[in-house]
């Protein structure tokens, strides 16, 4: 198995999860506390970004591949596309679990604070 693959298999059930857990957070938290879920709200959108920019890449690379394989177009450019994508889930991707861990706690920290803080 090529890196590039072990490293979508890696990062594919990860995002998923990580992507469930901020969902069933939200929705389980908004109705009982708004400000909470409202404090998550950025790290959220950064998170789908993240692993949707993430599935983007996993489709081109899977695409270049069958093109590879098939000797159709241009080898080179087939190539760096399979590597981009390899590059944006170790380096990209990584910071997903970090946005869903803020997502489901750090509302707290940011809630202490006082207007007049600000």
């Amino acid at each position: 198995m090529p890196r590039w693959a072990r490293s979508q298999n890696r990062w594919a059930p990860a995002c998923r999860r990580w992507r469930k857990l901020a969902v069933a957070y939200i929705l389980a938290t908004y109705s009982q506390d708004i400000k909470a879920v409202s404090v998550g709200s950025v790290p959220f959108l950064k998170l789908l970004g993240i692993v949707a920019g993430g599935w983007q890449m996993g489709r081109a690379a899977l695409v270049a591949k069958r093109k590879l394989d098939a000797g159709e177009g241009e080898a080179s450019f087939y190539k760096t596309k399979i590597v981009t994508a390899r590059f944006y889930a170790d380096h990209v991707l990584a910071q997903a679990s970090g946005l869903a861990y803020t997502i489901v706690n750090g509302a707290a920290g940011a809630l202490e604070l006082s207007e007049e803080q600000f």
